[in-house]
């Protein structure tokens, strides 16, 4: 059996079925826990992609480091908008 990659196919995949079942990953309190902490934490970017990468860890998800970093600062840029939290945590996680 191949492991399962990270590739952008896979990626489209997972987004196609929570698109199509309406499936969230994250429960909402869970996100809003995660949200206020990051709001309320004063973390830079660095520090809050390594809060991301553990939430997702913490919920069997693998994360790309980078991508997290990046997210981090998108996160950021709209002011812990929980929507735009749970696009980014989605866009991220990958089954390990």
């Amino acid at each position: 059996m191949r492991p399962v990659s990270n590739s952008p196919y896979r990626r489209l995949k997972v987004r196609i079925q929570l698109t199509m079942t309406g499936f969230q990953k994250f429960p909402p309190d869970q996100l809003q826990t995660l949200r206020s902490e990051l709001m309320q934490s004063g973390l830079d970017s660095f520090q809050s992609a390594e809060m991301l990468s553990a939430f997702l860890t913490q919920h069997g998800y693998g994360v790309s480091h980078d991508e997290a970093r990046s997210a981090a600062s998108r996160i950021e840029s709209v002011h812990f908008s929980l929507p735009c939290l749970q696009e980014e945590l989605e866009r991220l996680a990958f089954i390990t």
